[in-house]
């Protein structure tokens, strides 16, 4: 569903543009909740090739721009909090959270050159612990309803750390469920009431088994073909043939509880064999 989505937006922006382009059409996640924390919300930001910054202002408002101010590119990370923006630390030039400048206090009184100035800035949403950023043209998407970010905060937990690969690697070995039993072995169990959040350390599914025993036992993963009939395609309709069986793939493994809110759906086909 994802590819279609992508080759989707792919020929609406056109021929000729990049992936990079049609992912600026989607929320980026942009930092964690827990780094404006503190006396000064202000932290540095890079998202897509671009160097920005994101900070709180004095509404409590957040505010995400370019990280180098348009005068004399002046690193706006080290810029002052107040009047409800960032104020360049070189020559004073005030920005709101929209990027626009409000004040140039180096102008003569009554400048208007001020309202001609204006900073990258792009919307931004806070949700469940992580903050997200729009950065793509017109008006922003609806911000996906996913399970996880509409679960209450007790049963999500952010985390983000620095991975020296492409990003479609990382999304690879995140459904290759073969490694977890070696790179993610432990030599010996934590008390998974202290580890709750910590990946690989909690208890597998609704079974008492900590995650890393349950990577020895089952160092790779079982299952088991259960044969159904599924309803015909508008082929098999076509040519008046039966209804052809697949295989459905499920874990021997318990499988946790989704949030009452996601329907599950225990007769969706993993893989189908044409048998006819």
């Amino acid at each position: 569903m994802i590819s279609q989505e992508l080759n989707d937006s792919l020929t609406r922006v056109g021929p000729g543009r990049d992936a990079g382009e049609v992912l600026r059409r989607y929320w980026q996640p942009a930092a964690l909740l827990d780094e404006l924390q503190g006396p000064r919300p202000v932290v540095p930001v890079r998202l897509l090739g671009e160097d920005l910054v994101l900070f709180r202002d004095t509404e409590g408002a957040l505010g995400l721009i370019g990280r180098h101010c348009p005068h004399r590119g002046a690193d706006m990370c080290f810029g002052r909090l107040e009047d409800n923006g960032l104020r360049c630390p070189f020559h004073g030039w005030h920005f709101n959270r929209a990027g626009q400048c409000v004040e140039q206090p180096g102008e003569p009184e009554g400048s208007r050159m001020h309202e001609q100035i204006q900073s990258t800035a792009y919307p931004v949403v806070e949700n469940n612990g992580s903050i997200w950023a729009y950065m793509g043209p017109g008006e922003p998407p609806a911000f996906p309803a996913l399970d996880c970010f509409r679960a209450p905060e007790t049963h999500v937990f952010d985390f983000k750390g620095l991975w020296q690969c492409n990003w479609l690697q990382a999304m690879e070995v995140g459904i290759d469920p073969a490694h977890a039993s070696f790179l993610h072995r432990f030599l010996q169990d934590e008390d998974p009431a202290e580890a709750y959040g910590k990946q690989f350390r909690d208890t597998a599914g609704d079974t008492e088994i900590p995650m890393p025993s349950c990577c020895v036992i089952f160092p790779a993963p079982r299952s088991q073909p259960r044969r159904c009939l599924m309803p015909q395609d508008h082929r098999s309709a076509a040519s008046g043939r039966r209804p052809h069986p697949c295989a459905h793939h499920q874990s021997d493994l318990p499988r946790g509880d989704l949030h009452p809110d996601v329907a599950r759906d225990d007769h969706h086909p993993v893989a189908c064999a044409d048998r006819r």
